[in-house]
C-alpha cells in the first residue's frame, strides 16, 4: 500500500497566463493498493468508476510503459475543491502516474513525471509546481519535453485564499480570453512576469504588487466571478498588497508578508463573505510526495 500526497496549485499568478504556477499548502491524499477489483472510495459516487481521473492517469501511465493494467483500490482524501482554480485535476493526474510507478516498482524522475503529466493534462502550469514544489515557469519547445524553471518563494509570504461556493470551469474561462492581443499588451506582460518572479523569490510585496497588473486574462475572467470586485476591495482595504485569480477561478488569492495582517483579513473576509471558504496558505516547497504504508 502506498500513499501519494499532492499540493494544490495556483496557476497564472495574475500576470503569468499559462506559464506560471505555484504549489501551496493545501493537499490531496491518495492511497493505492492491489485489489481483486477496481475500488474507489473517498469521492462522490459518480466518480467511483473507470472514468475517475486518477485511474485514467494510472492506466495511461502503465500503457506508456508497455504494461497491462491491473485492479487496484484507490482512496481519495482531499482538501482541494473541484473546479475552483486550485489544480484539483492536476493532483489526480500526478497521483495516478505516481501510484502506477510505485505499485509496479518503477523508478521515474520528476522530469519524466512532469512530461507524462503534461501530456495527460494538456499543459504544465499546474502539474509542474504540483510535482516540483515552489513557483515554476513552464514552457514546451516545439517537439520537445516541457522546460521548467523553479523559483524558491520567500517564507515570509502568506497567501490568503478565498474560495467562493461556485465553480468556474476552465473551458468556459478560456472562451472569454482574446486569442490575439496587441504588441503593446505582450510587451506589458513580459517585463512584469520577471518582476513577479523576483518579488516572490525575495518576498518584496511592493514589487509583486507593481508587477501583478495583468492585461491578458483577468480583465475578462473577473466577470465570471460575481464576488470579484467586493472581495478584491476587502482584501486591499484590509492590508493585502495585491490579489489575483487563481487559475481560471473562482478562487482568489491575496498576498501579504505580515501574518497578523493575514489573520485579521481572514476574520474580515469570513464576516463579509460567510459562504466563502478562506485559508492562509504558504508556498509548498516539496511538491508531490510518496510513502509506503
Amino acid at each position: 500500500m502506498i500513499k501519494v500526497t499532492v499540493p494544490a496549485t495556483s496557476a497564472n499568478l495574475g500576470i503569468g497566463y499559462d506559464t506560471l504556477g505555484m504549489a501551496v499548502s493545501l493537499y490531496s491524499h491518495f492511497t493505492f493498493d492491489h485489489a481483486d477489483t477496481l475500488t474507489i472510495t473517498g469521492c462522490p459516487e459518480e466518480f467511483q468508476n473507470r472514468d475517475n481521473m486518477v485511474y485514467v492517469a494510472f492506466e495511461q501511465a502503465l500503457e506508456q510503459w508497455g504494461m497491462e493494467p491491473f485492479p487496484i483500490s484507490i482512496d481519495i482524501q482531499t482538501e482541494i475543491p473541484v473546479a475552483r482554480g486550485l489544480g484539483s485535476s492536476s493532483t489526480c493526474v500526478v497521483a495516478g502516474i505516481m501510484g502506477a510507478a510505485a505499485l509496479t516498482r518503477r523508478t521515474v524522475t520528476r522530469e519524466e513525471l512532469v512530461a507524462m503529466a503534461t501530456a495527460l493534462e494538456g499543459h504544465p502550469d499546474n502539474v509542474a509546481p504540483a510535482l516540483l514544489g515552489a513557483a515554476v515557469c513552464s514552457f514546451t519547445p516545439e517537439g520537445e519535453l516541457p522546460r521548467c524553471l523553479r523559483y524558491n518563494v520567500s517564507e515570509r509570504l502568506r497567501f490568503i485564499t478565498i474560495i467562493p461556493p461556485y465553480e468556474v470551469h476552465t473551458s468556459e474561462a478560456r472562451k472569454v480570453v482574446p486569442q490575439e492581443v496587441p504588441l503593446s499588451t505582450a510587451v506589458w506582460q513580459m517585463g512584469r512576469i520577471a518582476g513577479l518572479t523576483r518579488g516572490l523569490e525575495t518576498g518584496d510585496t511592493e514589487l509583486i504588487a507593481a508587477a501583478n497588473d495583468d492585461r491578458l486574462q483577468e480583465p475578462y475572467r473577473r466577470k465570471l466571478i460575481p464576488d470579484y470586485d467586493a472581495i478584491r476591495a476587502t482584501c486591499l482595504e484590509g492590508g493585502a498588497k495585491t490579489i489575483w485569480i487563481s487559475g481560471s477561478g473562482s478562487t482568489l488569492m491575496a498576498v501579504t508578508d505580515d501574518t497578523i495582517v493575514a489573520k485579521f483579513l481572514q476574520v474580515r473576509l469570513r464576516e463579509q463573505f460567510p459562504t466563502c471558504e478562506t485559508h492562509i496558505l504558504t508556498c509548498d516547497t516539496q511538491g508531490a510526495q510518496i510513502e509506503y504504508l
